[in-house]
């Protein structure tokens, strides 16, 4: 079974590739240069570049990849939905498409792999689609509907059959990033084996229900959501906090 892997280059995405890398013969590795997102909100507050600081830091010490991604023979490109890159991944007798952080992928590859792309989502589906889904969650008060989903690739964002939920693990004194870069690796680790799974018939994809879904964009973001959303944190997670999200029954996961 041969892989393709599709990701950026954020020190989340290279250890997502190394990952790959250890459980899949990979016949293609593809990286698309990580966006800079949020730049005019950075430029006007302090607190939202703070914000992003932390979160590099705390990717930084929760990865660190000790592989250069050029050694496991990574392309970087700067446009995935080209024709010439399906081609080039036909050739290479690619099996699986393996996503992670990337532009939303286009007809062009959903026709050439049916049901044969699986997406690491950072946001618990179908309740938090979109943009900054580990976020929302969080100014909502909702310690457990943090949480991601490995699905299938579809046209539609983030709407694909689901193959795996993962709630977050809250710890006390758990801060944003340190709850969210822990999540981020868990379930990187855990997607081989859902993969597959998935490929072996074990794992059935369960279809979404958007009666419940929520979706959000990246210019829902500002400076008040993030002041609520440290504010739930203070200067630490409660054990109250955390027993009170275990007793919850939002966001609640059959698979």
């Amino acid at each position: 079974m041969r892989a393709a892997v599709l990701t950026s280059t954020a020190p989340r995405h290279v250890f997502f590739l190394q990952t790959m890398a250890r459980a899949f013969p990979i016949a293609a590795a593809l990286q698309q240069m990580k966006q800079n997102y949020y730049v005019d909100a950075r430029t006007e507050s302090e607190v939202i570049r703070g914000h992003f600081v932390r979160l590099g830091e705390a990717e930084t010490a929760e990865f660190n990849p000790r592989i250069s991604p050029a050694k496991l023979g990574a392309q970087l490109v700067d446009d995935l939905n080209t024709e010439a890159l399906v081609d080039q991944m036909l050739r290479a007798g690619v099996d699986v498409v393996l996503l992670f952080g990337t532009v939303i992928l286009k007809d062009v590859w959903l026709r050439a792999f049916p049901d044969r792309i699986v997406n690491l989502h950072l946001g618990l589906s179908p309740f938090y689609r979109g943009a900054a889904t580990l976020f929302w969650p969080v100014v909502e008060h909702r310690l457990e509907c943090v949480g991601t989903t490995i699905h299938l690739a579809v046209s539609r964002v983030d709407a694909g059959a689901i193959l795996r939920r993962i709630k977050a693990d809250p710890q006390i004194g758990d801060d944003y990033y340190t709850l969210t870069s822990r999540l981020i690796r868990r379930s990187i680790e855990l997607m081989p084996d859902i993969v597959s799974g998935y490929l072996s018939g074990s794992i059935k994809p369960l279809a979404q229900d958007f009666g419940q879904s929520r979706a959000y964009r990246m210019r829902d973001f500002n400076q008040t959501a993030l002041e609520k959303a440290l504010a739930f944190f203070g200067s630490g997670l409660t054990r109250e906090r955390i027993e009170a999200a275990e007793r919850s029954t939002e966001c609640a996961c059959s698979q």
